[in-house]
């Protein structure tokens, strides 16, 4: 039997270092494992998002600048990566952040002349302490400009648009129904068309997108000779509907009008019914309905003389007709005489390029009716009112522009005359820059506007600065449109 020669305190002391470093070695091949991928997802990160990107250090030196940064401020990563941010830019809100130890949230910021964002701002923190601050700015540059530019124009342009008005309003029904979106253009043009026929039309949308103004705009389009009438289905208790809508003889019941009573469907013959929140109708209502939309004509309750009616009924609602079918809350043969032609309505967070519109609008009307002279609507102002998601849709935004007029104490509206609460109420818009683009160029024009870039960036051998400053643009949004139009960055 053989015997193992016993390692000596030196070859010992040899193997455990040995085994150490190797121990060490796959400790610092892991962890830098683990920093490359998360290298990885944090570039990959940063190159997803539509928001500029800014880190900065300590120091105040820019760690990390995204491709969105590059393409607002015309900054390359490599220029200023390393560098005090200072030199490039003279209002700071990031280095403020930082320093006040304080969090900023969607707040309106001019980092550089001629260019407005919305940013969001925080310190980083470790162990405890400030090591630097992070911001991500959204680029509302265009949409402040459209609104400096109706500022400018408002008050020199006001008498003319007033007999522009006056002269479309006569010889344009649906003049009273501002906007411009697409969404807003195919609903009345649906209207247009319908108006000079008799078919009954269903107005749908949410509260407050202007069905019974569009109702109205129908019905006096179509020129027809009798009034319109407007019934709100939902303010009727249902015991008392049929009386109102059919009208009663003398004495048909108790606690009725001795001489008896026009319901409201006979004052409405030869001219329209507005039968609004058409979802609230009672169900006994809606077979009696049906049976007069059938017949032309109806009987006054505790009446046996048939009345023939020639009436344009029009129907609005903002419910799920077709969910109320199914659970039995709604007749199906009345919802198909009634939807004859559907007009849909789109809310308000569908059409936010009409917004910078009917601010002003709103703010002429309100500024007449309270005598008061408005003129100019700071920029913060009316991003924030972009960036409000209108629950109550066009009504509510109107009673907002007539506060904000009642309460203004100059001829400027800034963001001390809003509600206090309400930069709470501001909700996140998403993909914000394709709104912004279909807010400042009709589609006609792309084609147009993309030529005559490419042309001067030619004429000025790719030279952005130079591109921008003949286009009469700033760089950023020059940057901002060659990426939109798909024009190379040379």
């Amino acid at each position: 039997m053989s015997m193992q020669i016993p390692l000596t305190v030196e070859q010992l002391s040899t193997y455990i270092e040995t085994k150490q470093s190797d121990k060490i070695i796959e400790g610092f091949q892991a962890l830098l494992s683990l920093y490359q991928l998360q290298q990885a997802r944090l570039e990959a990160l940063l190159d997803t998002v539509n928001e500029a990107v800014c880190v900065i250090d300590e120091s105040d030196k820019v760690v990390v600048w995204n491709h969105h940064a590059e393409l607002l401020y015309g900054i390359a990563a490599d220029e200023i990566i390393e560098k005090p941010i200072e030199g490039f830019f003279s209002n700071l809100m990031l280095t403020k952040v930082m320093k006040e130890r304080r969090t900023v949230h969607e707040e309106y910021h001019t980092p550089c002349p001629d260019t407005h964002v919305l940013i969001n701002a925080r310190p980083v923190r470790l162990w405890g302490q400030v090591i630097g601050g992070v911001c991500a700015e959204r680029d509302i540059t265009e949409v402040v400009q459209l609104n400096q530019k109706l500022s400018q124009t408002h008050q020199e342009v006001q008498s003319l648009k007033q007999e522009i008005d006056k002269i479309h309003s006569q010889a344009d029904y649906f003049a009273a129904i501002y906007g411009h979106s697409t969404a807003i253009r195919e609903a009345i043009s649906i209207a247009r068309r319908v108006a000079s026929t008799k078919v009954p039309v269903l107005l749908r949308g949410e509260s407050g997108t202007g069905k019974e103004l569009f109702a109205r705009a129908i019905h006096d389009a179509s020129q027809c000779s009798g009034p319109f009438i407007a019934i709100n289905c939902g303010a009727i208790s249902p015991n008392l509907f049929e009386s109102e809508l059919f009208g009663y003889q003398p004495g048909a019941f108790t606690g009725a009008d001795r001489k008896g009573k026009v319901g409201l469907l006979e004052q409405a013959n030869g001219g329209t019914l507005l039968l609004d929140e058409l979802g609230d109708m009672p169900k006994d209502m809606q077979v009696k309905l049906l049976r007069v939309l059938q017949d032309k004509s109806f009987f006054r309750v505790g009446g046996n003389k048939a009345i023939h009616i020639d009436v344009r009924i029009i129907a609005a609602t903002h419910r799920n007709l077709e969910e109320m079918i199914r659970q039995g809350e709604f007749r199906e043969d009345l919802y198909y005489r009634l939807n004859v032609v559907a007009v849909s309505l789109p809310s308000l967070r569908e059409r936010l390029d009409d917004i910078p519109e009917l601010v002003h609008k709103g703010i002429e009307y309100y500024g007449n009716l309270h005598d008061k002279k408005i003129s100019k609507v700071d920029p913060a102002l009316m991003a924030s009112l972009i960036q409000y998601s209108w629950p109550g849709n066009i009504r509510e935004l109107f009673n907002v522009l007539e506060r904000l007029v009642v309460l203004a104490d100059s001829n400027f509206l800034g963001m001390d005359n809003l509600p206090s609460n309400f930069n709470q109420l501001v909700c996140h818009v998403v993909d914000s820059e394709t709104r912004i683009i279909d807010a400042g160029l009709l589609e006609v024009t792309i084609s147009l506007e993309k030529e005559m870039i490419a042309k001067v960036l030619s004429e000025q051998h790719y030279n952005k600065a130079a591109a921008a400053k003949k286009l009469g643009i700033p760089r950023s949004t020059l940057y901002y449109k060659m990426q939109r139009l798909g024009l190379e960055c040379q």
